[in-house]
């Protein structure tokens, strides 16, 4: 399924002139063809079946073609009116051979075409779901999660529809159309060319029917992926909606998307709905057309065509308009189905900002010396947040990013595993350039610890476990005991088999931030990255924390951004990072001499803290 959007078309994600190239190559259009195309190259390494359930719906339509002739030509005329009665043990012999076979063949194309179906279902939506872990994290910044969730389950769903139950339709009932016409024009070609009559109607009017549909069903899909951004967004917030009473306020933004869904579906149920009984009573007029012109006399006389003829006729029109008429709804499948296709064409046709080059190495054993060197970076979308900005840390260091809210810490730590390449200068781990090596094993090398904890939903076992998916329960148990975190965990209802709920929300802020150091324990990586990771927890926790925190870090290369000052007084070297660019470095003691930016926060935080133990009439911890 790579083939999809074409693969990554844009060029690999270098140094400084990355974006500019990027900018430079316009993306791949979206269209029918585009999507048909793909959809039949993904058929070629399925062509023995493909072959198989095609020969079985040729040979099924041959013989659901053979009833008419047999009821109309040959019992009506040949025994009926010729009076060949000792015939029609035979003829009845014929025509139930010919529903057997025609039955045995279906079902025997149905079962393989459905079940491939299936499969290519199954295909689209894991290599899908593949695709959108091979995305950088800007593409997830940019996208609400609930529409990235509906292409994955609804519009993948509205593919199956054309996969599994359209394209076997369709192919099974052209045959069988271009069958019928082959034999109506045989029988005769007057009679035919009476009960065809409709057909360009039939035609134009499909034509003008999908020029205005398909807009609508395109809308209707995009409105699906609103409501479900919009559910996703309020369920995870439900606790912010509470606390501030806005459940109203809520109500009308989710009964306002709802709305526009409800008014798109309407409007394509209005189409739909006067459209195909308009078609049903144009085809209905093609046996008018038949009865009325073969019925009639011909200019001598007699009768322009038989009995058997005219049964017969009237047969093979219902199976010419039959399954034409399920064409048309078919059509209409294909058209919503080619609507979601295209939302799904345009994650695919994403190109990942961060990409491993062709030549980039495994990463393998290392020390843990960090450099970023004259490193300048910038969002997609807003302004450059480093300027020039040089950090070294040698194996075994402890390296802490101190300054205001928004000054580029966070996106220091971000440049370190590569979730995003600088704009100008380098990141290099133990001598080589991230962009040389691989990000799967620069990440194996690295754990993060941050500010809000993620867990996911399941035990306490399984979310230890992550950082390690090889670990012993016994290694998963003494990675605990180091994070302070076995203590409650016994305590616990199934102890390690307890289930935390989604996000951890069964656990309090401390028990969630220790399993996570935990994790990052079992992962035992050379580089650590802390981002404020005691913040959000009561003191009692942060003790606990803090302790884990550096049994944790012995050995390791850390790099460390705290709320707390008095946390990172034992750093080997504090970088104060003011509007993106280095304004001091230099180790505690060093920095508190200079009585620069430093010194002047440090003094400052720890005024405030006097002021809290005051206060509260304790000590605050430090």
């Amino acid at each position: 399924m790579r083939g999809m959007g074409g693969g990554p078309h844009h060029g690999q994600r270098g140094h400084s002139d990355s974006s500019a190239a990027d900018d430079s190559v316009e993306p791949l259009k979206i269209t029918d063809r585009r999507m048909l195309g793909w959809f039949y190259r993904q058929l070629v390494p399925h062509w023995v079946k493909v072959l198989i359930g095609t020969v079985a719906m040729i040979g099924g339509s041959a013989a659901g073609l053979a009833p008419p002739y047999i009821m109309g030509k040959l019992i009506v005329d040949r025994v009926m009116r010729d009076q060949h009665y000792e015939l029609l043990g035979s003829y009845i012999a014929m025509l139930v051979a010919a529903y057997f076979i025609s039955s045995l063949l279906n079902g025997v194309r149905m079962n393989i075409m459905h079940i491939l179906g299936q499969r290519f279902v199954l295909d689209l939506r894991v290599d899908l779901y593949r695709y959108l872990q091979r995305l950088s994290l800007s593409f997830f910044e940019r996208r609400r999660t609930g529409d990235i969730m509906s292409r994955l389950s609804n519009d993948v769903n509205a593919v199956e529809d054309m996969v599994v139950h359209g394209t076997d339709t369709v192919v099974s009932n052209l045959i069988t159309i271009a069958g019928t016409i082959a034999i109506l024009l045989y029988l005769n070609w007057r009679l035919a060319l009476a009960g065809l009559w409709p057909l360009p109607v039939f035609v134009v009017s499909i034509i003008i029917f999908s020029r205005y549909i398909r807009p609508i069903y395109r809308k209707i899909r995009d409105d699906l992926g609103d409501i479900n951004a919009e559910l996703q967004e309020s369920l995870s917030g439900i606790h912010v909606v509470k606390a501030f009473g806005r459940e109203d306020h809520e109500l009308r933004k989710f009964h306002h998307r709802s709305y526009e869904y409800y008014h798109a579906s309407v409007r394509g149920i209005w189409l739909w709905t006067t459209f195909f009984p308009f078609i049903g009573f144009i085809t209905s007029m093609s046996s008018v057309g038949v009865l009325w012109y073969g019925a009639g006399p011909s200019l001598a006389g007699n009768p322009i065509a038989s009995a058997g003829d005219i049964l017969a006729f009237l047969g093979y029109l219902m199976h010419f308009y039959q399954p034409l008429g399920m064409l048309v709804r078919i059509y209409d499948t294909f058209n919503r189905a080619l609507a979601a296709l295209a939302r799904i064409f345009q994650i695919f046709d994403e190109v990942p900002e961060v990409q491993d080059a062709p030549d980039a190495i495994e990463l393998k054993d290392i020390e843990g010396e960090v450099l970023l060197e004259n490193v300048s970076f910038k969002y997609q979308t807003g302004e450059m947040v480093l300027k020039d900005v040089t950090v070294h840390a040698q194996p075994g260091e402890t390296v802490a990013l101190v300054g205001r809210s928004g000054a580029g810490k966070t996106s220091v730590i971000n440049l370190i595993p590569r979730f995003y390449d600088p704009l100008m200068g380098r990141v290099v781990v133990d001598g080589h350039d991230v962009c040389h090596v691989t990000q799967k094993s620069l990440r194996q090398h690295t754990a993060l610890v941050l500010q809000e904890t993620f867990l996911f939903n399941g035990s306490v076992q399984e979310n230890i476990g992550y950082g390690r998916l090889d670990a012993t329960e016994e290694e998963i148990i003494a990675a605990a005991q180091a994070a302070n975190a076995d203590e409650f965990i016994v305590e616990l209802p199934e102890q390690y088999d307890t289930q935390i709920g989604e996000r951890g929300v069964k656990l309090s802020g401390g028990q969630r931030q220790r399993i996570a150091i935990a994790r990052a324990v079992l992962a035992d990586p050379s580089i650590l990255i802390l981002d404020e990771a005691t913040s959000l927890v009561d003191t009692e926790s942060e003790q606990l924390i803090q302790q884990a925190l550096e049994r944790l870090m012995e050995g390791r290369t850390v790099f460390v951004i705290a709320h707390r000052l008095s946390t990172i007084r034992n750093a080997d070297n504090i970088v104060v990072i003011e509007g993106g660019e280095i304004a001091e470095e230099a180790d505690h003691k060093t920095l508190m001499a200079q009585n620069g930016l430093y010194a002047e926060m440090y003094q400052r935080q720890f005024r405030l803290e006097d002021i809290w133990a005051d206060e509260q009439d304790m000590p605050y911890p430090r």
